[in-house]
């Protein structure tokens, strides 16, 4: 199973910067807040967490195949 991310709609800062690193991958929705896209899943795990330490609200968590969410830190 695929590394999965999410976004925290109240944490999110709709700054755009995860969908202007990866518009395949992250959007907005009507709201204008971060929303995960299908293309997520064809990203390197390496490159999803790049986008999420670069979210100035860290509203983008990861988790791992096994549903465990990922140390953004490590």
């Amino acid at each position: 199973m695929p590394t999965t991310a999410h976004i925290d709609k109240q944490s999110c800062l709709s700054s755009g910067r995860c969908a202007e690193a990866a518009p395949d991958a992250f959007g907005a929705d009507a709201d204008h807040l971060g929303e995960v896209l299908p293309g997520a899943g064809n990203l390197p795990v390496e490159r999803l967490l790049e986008i999420a330490r670069r979210c100035p609200g860290l509203a983008i968590a990861l988790r791992d195949g096994s549903g465990r969410e990922i140390d953004l830190e490590g």
